[in-house]
C-alpha cells in the first residue's frame, strides 16, 4: 500500500510540473508579444510625428486671418476676400458641388443660375429690354411643320378621280361632208324650198319606213319626183343610212329658240324643238319626213318650204346628223376638284399669333463680388454663352459649348462627402488625379461677363500662397495620447505576467522538493524489499 501511494503522489507531482513549465511558457510568449505591440505603438507615434495636413487661408469679413483644413468645400466656396479655384480632374472636368450643379441644371440661362444665390436685384427692378420670343420660334417651328403636312394634301389636277372620259361628236366629218355634198336637193332646200324632203327619202334610204307613233310610209326610186323620192347615188348614202341607224340624237337645246349657221358656204336658221336623245338619228328622219310631207305640192321642188320646217330640218342636219360621230375625249371635273380644294384651303393651318418681341427683364447683379464668382462658375460649366449649351438662343439658333475636347461635360459632380474631406483632397493632389485652376482678374473693377476680365488658368497647387501645409498637431497629440495609454497598459499586463511567473516559480520548487523527497522513500522501499527477497 505504501509503495502504491508514493508512486500515485510521484506521477500527481510530476503532472503539475508539467503543467507548471507549459504555463510558464505561455505566459513568456505572451511577455514576447508585449514587445510587438509596443514596437507597433512607437511606429505609429512616428508616422503621426511625420505626417502632415493641407491648410487653407483666408480673411474673415473684419480681415483676420483664418486657416482651415483644405476641403474641396473650403477651396471652392464662396467667401468674401479669398481667390477663386476649382477642382479639376485628368478630363478636364470641374468637379463642382451637389448644389451647384443642381442649379446648373435646373437654369436656362446664366442670370437664372445666378438668382439662386441671391445675387440679382428684386423682381420688377430691373432694367427691361426688347428680346426675341423664344415661344415664337417653337410656334413657327411647330406651324411649318403642320403646313408642310398640309400641303403634301393639297388636290393634284393630275389625279385620275378628277377625269373622266366622254363621247363628244367629231364634228365636220366625212360622212357629213358627203351628205351635204350629194345632190342638189340640199342646196334648194338652203333656197327655201320643200326639195330637202328628197334629202331626208334618201338618208333614210328605199324601202318601207314606220314612224315613231306607227303611221308606215314607203320610200321609192323611181316614177316623178314626189317627198317620198330616193333618186340620188345610193353609193354615197347607203353608208350614210346605216351610220344613222347606229346613232342617237344630240339632244342639244338652242338657246333662244333658234341659231345661225353655216351649210355648204350659205347661211341658215337652225330651230325646232331638241330632238330626244334616245332616238335613232334614223327614226327622227323618218318622224320628221312624214311630219312634213303634206306641205309638198307635187312639183320636182315640192314648193316652198316652211320657216319652221326648214328650221327643223336644219336642226337634224347641223345637229343631230352633224354631232352623231363622236370619240372619247378626257373631261376635267372642274367642279369636284373646287370642292376638295376649298376643303383643303379650309383645313390650312393657322399662322401663330405669337409676338416676335418680348419684354424682358434683365436683373443686375447687387453683389459684385458674389456675382463674379458664380458668373466665373458658370461659363467654366457651360462655355462663353450665358444661354445654356445644348439648348436655343433667343434667335433660335443651337449654342455650343457645354463639352470638353473629347466630348465629355464641362464638369462632374463630386459628393458631398469627397468635397467635405481633407484627406481624400490631399490624397489626390499628391497623386495627381486632380489639379487645381484659379480665375485670375484682367480688371477686376469692371461688371464683364465672366470672359472679359477673368480667366481660369491652371496653377501647381504647391505655388498657391493661401494653400499650406505643416505638421498635423491633431493627429500627432492622439498618436501620442495612444502611444502613452498602449504603454501603460503593456507595463501593466508585463507586471502581472512577472507575478504570475513568480508565483508558478515558487510552486515549481515547491513541487521539485517534495518530487526529491516522494522519490528517496520509493527507493528505499524498493532497496529494502530487494534485501528482504534476496
Amino acid at each position: 500500500m505504501g509503495m502504491s501511494a508514493s508512486q500515485a503522489r510521484l506521477l500527481s507531482i510530476t503532472s503539475r510540473l508539467s503543467d507548471n513549465e507549459l504555463r510558464s511558457q505561455t505566459i513568456t510568449t505572451a511577455k514576447m508579444s508585449l514587445a510587438n505591440r509596443t514596437k507597433e505603438a512607437s511606429s505609429n507615434y512616428i508616422n503621426a510625428l511625420n505626417s502632415t495636413q493641407l491648410l487653407y487661408t483666408r480673411y474673415d469679413d473684419d480681415g483676420n486671418k483664418v486657416q482651415e483644413p483644405l476641403t474641396g468645400t473650403s477651396l471652392c466656396q464662396y467667401a468674401e476676400l479669398k481667390n477663386q479655384y476649382g477642382l479639376i480632374n485628368n478630363n478636364n472636368q470641374i468637379l463642382v458641388s451637389e448644389i451647384d450643379a443642381a442649379n446648373y441644371e435646373s437654369s436656362a440661362d446664366m442670370y437664372e443660375f445666378l438668382d439662386k444665390y441671391g445675387v440679382l436685384s428684386e423682381p420688377g427692378k430691373g432694367t427691361f429690354v426688347q428680346v426675341v420670343n423664344p415661344d415664337w420660334q417653337v410656334a413657327w417651328d411647330e406651324y411649318n411643320k403642320e403646313y408642310e403636312i398640309w400641303k403634301t394634301k393639297e388636290p393634284d389636277k393630275n389625279d385620275e378621280k378628277y377625269h373622266y372620259t366622254e363621247e363628244i361628236s367629231t364634228g365636220n366629218t366625212e360622212l357629213y361632208q358627203n351628205f351635204c355634198s350629194a345632190g342638189g336637193c340640199l342646196g334648194g332646200a338652203i333656197g327655201g324650198l320643200n326639195c330637202y324632203m328628197h334629202v331626208l327619202s334618201d338618208a333614210i334610204g328605199p324601202g318601207m319606213h314606220t314612224t315613231s307613233d306607227g303611221h308606215t310610209f314607203e320610200v321609192v326610186t323611181s316614177g316623178s319626183w314626189n317627198w317620198n323620192s330616193a333618186f340620188h347615188g345610193r353609193t354615197i348614202f347607203d353608208p350614210i343610212t346605216a351610220a344613222l341607224k347606229e346613232s342617237y340624237c344630240s339632244g342639244d337645246v338652242i338657246p333662244g329658240g333658234t341659231e345661225q349657221g353655216t351649210i355648204n358656204g350659205s347661211t341658215v336658221t337652225i330651230g325646232g324643238p331638241p330632238s330626244d336623245p334616245t332616238m335613232t338619228v334614223y327614226q327622227r328622219a323618218v318622224d320628221l319626213l312624214w311630219e312634213v310631207h303634206s306641205e309638198y305640192d307635187g312639183s320636182p321642188t315640192g314648193g316652198s318650204g316652211s320657216a319652221e320646217s326648214l328650221q327643223k330640218f336644219f336642226y337634224f342636219v347641223e345637229h343631230d346628223l352633224k354631232q352623231m360621230e363622236k370619240e372619247e375625249v378626257d373631261r376635267f371635273d372642274e367642279d369636284l376638284y373646287n370642292k376638295d380644294y376649298a376643303d383643303w384651303k379650309a383645313e390650312e393651318p393657322a399662322k401663330p399669333d405669337v409676338p416676335y418681341y418680348i419684354d424682358k427683364e434683365v436683373r443686375k447683379i447687387v453683389n459684385k463680388d458674389k456675382g463674379q464668382w458664380y458668373v466665373n462658375l458658370w461659363h467654366r460649366m457651360n462655355g462663353e454663352s450665358q444661354t445654356k449649351a445644348g439648348t436655343k438662343d433667343e434667335y433660335g439658333n443651337l449654342v455650343e459649348g457645354g463639352t470638353t475636347k473629347t466630348g465629355l461635360p464641362m464638369y462632374k459632380v463630386l459628393e458631398d462627402g469627397l468635397m467635405n474631406s481633407a484627406d481624400w483632397l490631399k490624397y489626390a493632389l499628391d497623386k495627381g488625379s486632380v489639379t487645381l485652376e484659379r480665375v485670375d482678374f484682367t480688371d477686376p473693377t469692371e461688371d464683364g461677363t465672366g470672359l472679359i476680365d477673368s480667366t481660369w488658368t491652371s496653377i501647381i497647387w504647391t505655388s498657391a500662397q493661401d494653400i499650406t501645409e505643416e505638421q498635423n498637431e491633431a493627429a500627432i497629440t492622439l498618436a501620442e495620447v495612444e502611444y502613452e495609454q498602449a504603454l501603460r497598459d503593456i507595463e501593466a499586463k508585463d507586471k502581472q505576467y512577472d507575478n504570475q511567473l513568480k508565483r508558478l516559480d515558487t510552486e515549481h520548487n515547491a513541487l521539485q522538493t517534495e518530487y526529491e523527497s516522494v522519490k528517496g522513500v520509493i527507493e528505499k522501499n524498493v532497496e529494502r524489499t530487494l534485501k528482504l527477497y534476496s
